[in-house]
């Protein structure tokens, strides 16, 4: 394997990695954060290590982006959807029926076909799945955007990318504060249309070239949103459920997603490829991504349901020294859990392909 393949894939193996762990994280300090009362100490350290995850999705995308639209291959739009709908369709399918027996036996949310047909027109058989029909909608116009950075020019291409995460951002904002953050499978891929184009961006420049002024312009303007928007969030009560500053396409997600993205690529271009057992743990640890991602909800549903009302005695008692070891243990033990889980599972062959 040529050393530029080997760089490509571990550094896209990082960034799996650190994305599936804040995904979790996320979601743990979600958990917590909603049975806190607002504005105390540990309120904050939730809702901020929630907001903070959200670069999580994005930088997803963009690994996809930086992988599948690069059409080395020639191949055709059949060619395409036969290699790769399989690999995120299977899942979808199979997760979302396991999902919904979840609401049903586990949560004992009354279901009836009406209401099951709607929470999949929603893309919300359970609260992570939205991010596989937004992928797979993604995948459907694959064919579509590699002619497109084919044949455009960069500027061109940096033009649409642009364009499109702030048409993304103003989306966001009209959608939380007219239409309750509603979504349908037919449209949620297409904010994201900009961070796809974007990984594939971002692997065609010098990450040692980009100039300091862009990091300043970063901070800058994500300071400027924070401050327009924070009185809105704290007027009303802030927490999870008030997506003023921080949702996937506003400015200080925008900037960090892509500058955790851009810092993964510098790192790898600047120090060589690791060798022997890392590589092995890295490459091993990554291939195990998706299955963490769909197991971890309801390996948190099952430890919610065991340990009843000292799930979240750090939030209940204002302790937050519980609660920060909640925010930090769980999410590694959840992590761990899941990891093991999906390794069993990918040496079964009937249900391998559900998790990888």
């Amino acid at each position: 394997m040529p050393p530029e393949r080997q760089r490509s894939i571990q550094y896209i193996n990082v960034l799996r990695i650190l994305a599936i762990y804040a995904v979790v994280t996320a979601h743990v300090a979600i958990w917590l954060t909603m049975a806190t009362q607002p504005f105390v100490f540990h309120w904050w350290l939730g809702c901020w290590l929630f907001y903070l995850g959200h670069f999580s999705i994005p930088v997803f995308v963009m690994i996809s982006g930086a992988l599948l639209l690069d059409d080395a291959r020639r191949e055709s739009a059949g060619q395409f959807y036969r290699r790769r709908m399989f690999r995120v369709g299977i899942p979808l399918v199979v997760w979302t029926v396991v999902y919904l027996l979840v609401r049903r036996f586990v949560d004992h949310e009354p279901l009836s076909a009406g209401s099951i047909v709607q929470l999949i027109l929603a893309g919300d058989p359970y609260y992570h799945l939205w991010f596989l029909y937004m992928i797979f909608g993604l995948y459907l116009i694959t064919p579509a955007l590699r002619t497109f950075v084919r044949y455009a020019a960069p500027g061109q291409r940096w033009f649409v990318i642009v364009l499109g995460l702030v048409l993304a951002n103003a989306y966001f904002q009209t959608d939380v504060l007219l239409w309750d953050n509603r979504r349908s499978i037919f449209t949620m891929f297409i904010p994201f249309i900009a961070f796809y184009l974007c990984g594939y961006e971002i692997r065609l420049i010098d990450p040692k070239k980009v100039a300091t002024r862009y990091l300043v312009l970063a901070v800058v303007l994500s300071a400027l949103y924070l401050a327009a928007f924070s009185g809105v969030f704290v007027e009303r009560a802030g927490g999870v459920g008030v997506r003023y500053l921080f949702d996937f396409y506003s400015l200080p997600m925008v900037f960090l997603s892509i500058g955790i993205f851009w810092a993964a690529y510098l790192w790898d271009a600047e120090h060589p490829p690791v060798q022997g057992i890392r590589r092995t743990a890295l490459e091993w640890v990554a291939s195990t991504v998706m299955g963490i991602y769909v197991l971890h909800p309801l390996v948190l549903t099952i430890l919610r349901a065991r340990l009843g009302k000292h799930a979240v005695v750090g939030a209940n008692h204002d302790s937050p020294t519980s609660f920060l070891l909640g925010v930090t243990v769980v999410p590694l033990a959840v992590f761990v859990v899941c990891y093991l889980i999906t390794s069993l599972l990918m040496n079964v062959p009937v249900v391998k392909r559900t998790v990888c």
